[in-house]
């Protein structure tokens, strides 16, 4: 296996805030509601003292990346930090962790391994797929890539958001440490410009991350994000990801009851008006507005609105 030098856990160390900047913003986004990942502490860590301190029962992530199937890549999130997770997903105070806990937090978990994977991809240049991924309740058992190390690298990141402060612990074996600082060194290098692989770090006292910084006493400045600059080149890796686009008419809430009462002929009134805009949903998120149109034989949609990062933020956590 490859050897963990002083020299990688510094070049790793260099690009991990803009690694959970991406997180942050991705996690956010898909539950609706800010939490930052922040103050990254990347060390050098042997794979026993690892097992030794991780071995009672928490959140257990493992997933690789597609690129690199053998390479598994461990997340792991201490029983406190779960159950704020979980309180900040449905608003209930929970004392015990059971499988409708980990259902709760499963989406946080995933939407993790997502801003994970859209980190990675920065620095690798490519669409950086996740594979083999397992969200489980248990004591952390080592990966195969991880069995046959000796060391392997660890960065501890804090866990921010309303009502929320705990910590989440990243581990990577060498391999992956040393392929990522490669690539980015080779492009930093081929790089004429200087530019850094990352959209650039907002001067000191600006938020990062996509959320202003917190006040003294600990509270946000606010909830709403306002998303970093991203450089058009380094979204070129994702123009050939598919989107599912669909379109809503409307919403309506029914009684089990009624449902079952429902047979052809029957009407459902949703609770959008006759001309009102219908919604524009990407991967189950609202993006634009439109009205519906009907070109030959088929329906469409005219866009007469798209909605700004922030709007779609608010939307989403008001639903």
């Amino acid at each position: 296996m490859a050897q963990i030098t002083e020299e990688i856990i510094d070049g790793l160390s260099n690009f991990q805030t803009s690694i959970w900047d991406t997180v942050s913003v991705t996690t956010s986004e898909n539950i609706g509601q800010a939490v930052t990942f922040g103050n990254p502490l990347t060390v050098s860590a042997r794979v026993n003292d690892i097992q030794t301190e991780f071995s009672a029962q928490q959140l257990i992530i493992q997933f690789a990346m597609a690129s690199h199937p053998d390479s598994f890549q461990s997340v792991l999130i201490s029983n406190d930090t779960v159950l704020q997770l979980a309180k900040l997903a449905t608003g209930v105070e929970l004392e015990e962790i059971d499988e409708n806990v980990i259902s709760d937090v499963r989406p946080i978990a995933e939407s993790i391994v997502q801003g994970l994977c859209i980190a990675l991809g920065n620095v690798m240049i490519e669409t950086i797929v996740a594979t083999g991924l397992s969200i489980r309740y248990q004591s952390f058992q080592l990966p195969p890539n991880f069995a046959r190390s000796l060391d392997i690298v660890r960065t501890q990141a804090t866990v921010e958001g309303e009502g929320l402060s705990g910590s989440i612990t990243w581990l990577v074996d060498g391999e992956t440490a040393n392929a990522l600082l490669r690539l980015s060194t080779d492009m930093e290098m081929g790089n004429d410009a200087g530019a850094p692989i990352f959209a650039s770090a907002p001067p000191t006292g600006q938020a990062t991350g996509g959320f202003n910084p917190p006040q003294p006493g600990g509270a946000p400045a606010s909830n709403a994000p306002h998303l970093p600059e991203v450089d058009a080149g380094s979204l070129e890796v994702l123009l050939d990801v598919p989107l599912e686009i669909s379109v809503e008419l409307g919403r309506v809430k029914m009684m089990v009851r009624e449902v079952l009462d429902l047979g052809t002929g029957s009407i459902v009134e949703v609770d959008k008006a006759a001309g009102e805009p219908v919604d524009v949903m990407v991967n189950g998120r609202l993006v634009a507005r439109g009205e519906v149109v009907v070109i030959e034989d088929n329906f469409g949609v005219r866009i007469t609105e798209i909605l700004n990062p922030n709007e779609r933020f608010r939307l989403d956590g008001a639903a």
